[in-house]
């Protein structure tokens, strides 16, 4: 059998991450404008995947929130988008919760409109900052969650 060309490899790994997404059910291509996969979830902060031409951007690049909010991730274009977070980039105990709560790496935002909520119930203080990457070089934001103020 002759070697996969780049070309074939490609399309092999999209249909793979295809197929996974639909046998885990993680598909999440929920309209953000009139649904909500999570009853519990009245407003998140939302941050804004997109690219133009070669490059990707994330809008707003810098999100300060407080310990329990959530984040909303939308992809706004028809290009596949992935996020994970910079683990050399994080404290000991952002990591540890981002792997204990298994957010460390979203699940790829692979239509337009299609998004990922991510819970900081329970988050410690500090900054956690992210890639998305899609056809362009990878960018780079960040969220710093904060301890909600006493009364």
């Amino acid at each position: 059998m002759p070697p996969l060309g780049r070309k074939s490899v490609g399309i092999l790994i999209r249909l793979f991450t295809v197929v996974l997404l639909v046998l885990t059910g993680c598909g999440n291509n929920v309209d953000p404008q009139t649904d909500s996969p999570f009853d519990v979830v009245e407003e998140a902060e939302v941050i804004r995947l997109f690219g133009v031409r070669d490059q990707e951007h994330v809008v707003p690049s810098h999100l300060e929130i407080t310990a329990g909010s959530w984040v909303e991730f939308v992809n706004l274009d028809r290009r596949i988008h992935t996020i994970s977070f910079v683990r050399d980039s994080l404290s000991p105990e952002v990591y540890r919760h981002l792997l204990d709560t298994g957010q460390l790496i979203a699940p790829p935002l692979l239509e337009r409109r299609s998004h990922f909520l991510m819970d900081f119930k329970g988050a410690p203080p500090g900054r956690y900052v992210f890639s998305s990457t899609s056809h362009g070089e990878a960018v780079y934001g960040s969220v710093t969650v904060r301890r909600p103020q006493a009364n």
